[in-house]
């Protein structure tokens, strides 16, 4: 069974910070054969995955058998590529995070400084035979993290992230009503509150 650990380096600012939590979170985790275990967790929007923490950031072995992560009063899907945030089951409304990231500032020549969040990823087959290698990835960070809402409509699934994009989704001559409700709202689609009251009323009329 194969096993990746994650050392984090030092980072001079939060900027950087490479997780969708500021700290690990307390979480239940829910396999499909409904084996449970609890563990503090964090999604690293670098990597692209969920990490635990036992006694240093360990990546899930096989995430595919996972049904849902349980953190809090909020239920987390796993993915490939994204953190998948299950807010509302039928009409289905979920947020994918996906972080905004870039090349970190490489360090001048003049003794200034540069933000790094340098990830050292290793792999190593489990039963005791520890790591076999190593690699590290290309200093990146994260400068933001990007919300795209995942919706059901009809019996398609369909996805958007502003008020263009969502517009998009309705014929022309709903796109008016709903121009009109997101003005008068003034909704913002930063906010998942404000854009699933948004969604619902969208369905609603």
């Amino acid at each position: 069974m194969w096993i990746v650990f994650f050392r984090l380096l030092a980072q001079d600012s939060g900027h950087n910070f490479p997780y969708l939590f500021d700290e690990f979170q307390d979480c239940l985790i829910v396999y499909k054969n409904g084996r449970q275990f609890t563990a503090p967790v964090n999604y690293h929007l670098i990597q692209k995955h969920f990490v635990f923490m036992d006694s240093e950031e360990k990546e899930f072995s096989n995430p595919e058998q996972i049904a849902v992560l349980r953190i809090g009063n909020r239920s987390f899907l796993l993915d490939r590529q994204s953190a998948i945030e299950v807010i509302q089951v039928d009409p289905k409304f979920n947020v994918i995070y996906s972080g905004d990231i870039r090349k970190a500032p490489k360090e001048t020549s003049y003794g200034g400084t540069t933000q790094t969040a340098s990830v050292d990823t290793y792999s190593g087959l489990g039963g005791g035979n520890g790591l076999i290698s190593g690699k590290q990835n290309d200093n990146r960070i994260v400068t933001g993290i990007n919300k795209t809402y995942e919706v059901k409509i009809g019996k398609k699934t369909k996805q958007f992230y502003n008020k263009k994009s969502f517009l998009k989704l309705f014929p022309d001559d709903k796109q008016d009503q709903l121009n009109e409700y997101i003005e008068k709202n003034q909704i913002d689609f930063n906010s998942v509150n404000q854009v699933l009251k948004l969604f619902n009323f969208s369905l609603s009329e």
